[in-house]
């Protein structure tokens, strides 16, 4: 089965991924709360969790490391978790 790829500028990504907002939520105060563990625990599927683990970590190389640079390249499946990030960290 072949793999769909989306290919980003970086002032793409920062118009459809709100990496900036994942970082500053996963890495701030917020994270370890009862109500958002719990949300965590319904929201997200053990793949989706295990995936969410790199993603947290490129949000934090691109809002605070080295930034955006060139062109990302990214399956849809990723594209899609990281929307689904980003409506999870601005819903709680």
């Amino acid at each position: 089965m072949a793999k769909l790829y989306v290919s980003l500028t970086p002032e793409e990504v920062r118009a459809s991924i709100p990496y900036d907002l994942i970082c500053m939520v996963r890495y701030g105060c917020t994270w370890n709360t009862g109500r958002r563990r719990r949300a965590w625990q319904l929201d997200f599927t053990e793949v989706e969790k295990k995936a969410a683990g790199r993603l947290f970590r490129q949000s934090f190389e691109w809002t605070c490391g080295r930034g955006l640079s060139g062109t990302i390249r990214m399956t849809m499946n990723t594209f899609n978790l990281w929307r689904k990030l980003g409506e999870f960290c601005a819903s709680i």
